[in-house]
């Protein structure tokens, strides 16, 4: 909810602020859920914008080489166009074939994780290694060489925040739910694609 206040106080015009920082939490999550219903995908791409482009900020910090604004750009775009408008389509149509019940829980987890999180960890991959100009190539080499490490350390993050939003978040509140967990993600996936990247680029 944080970040949702956030970006729309960076976006509103200044004599706005003020009413802005008067808002309580209780009214902005009200407004949240109105914006939900009145243009969720609209809605679910700012807060990804934002969640995801503060997660690498952090990344960087703990990197130590200060904050490159580039960087922190190219990952807002990322939530932008592919993260929340996937999520978006994504929880819909998984909640449409596999509802709770009939179906187990446990199945929908494993198709989320075993299917999904596989194909959308290579797209992040190809993502980035088109709009850092390195081509479709390097993303290839970049699945070869990390997708399987990056795999085994989202499932450590994702099964147990997974198995929580299928059985507890509405689905309207799933893609923000989601874009939280994948804040604390942005950190450990921003420092593997860098760390990649670092290394083609010393061969």
């Amino acid at each position: 909810m944080f970040f949702f206040v956030v970006a729309f106080q960076a976006a509103a015009p200044l004599p706005r602020l003020s009413r802005l920082n008067a808002v309580s939490p209780s009214e902005a999550w009200a407004g949240y859920t109105t914006l939900l219903e009145t243009a969720p995908l609209a809605t679910k791409c700012v807060t990804a914008t934002v969640i995801i482009g503060c997660g690498d900020a952090v990344a960087q910090r703990i990197e130590g080489n200060g904050v490159d604004p580039a960087r922190v750009f190219r990952w807002a775009v990322f939530g932008l166009v592919l993260q929340a408008p996937w999520n978006h389509v994504y929880q819909n149509a998984i909640d449409a074939a596999l509802p709770i019940p009939p179906n187990p829980l446990a199945l929908k987890v494993a198709v989320d994780q075993f299917v999904q999180a596989p194909l959308f960890t290579a797209l992040v991959f190809y993502f980035f290694a088109i709009i850092e100009g390195r081509g479709i190539e390097a993303g290839t080499r970049q699945i070869k060489t990390t997708l399987a490490e990056t795999l085994l350390k989202n499932w450590i993050v994702f099964i147990p925040a997974t198995t929580v939003s299928f059985a507890l978040v509405p689905l309207e509140y799933r893609v923000l739910f989601i874009n939280c967990v994948f804040f604390c993600w942005v950190i450990i996936l921003s420092l593997i694609l860098n760390e990649t990247k670092l290394d083609s680029a010393s061969e």
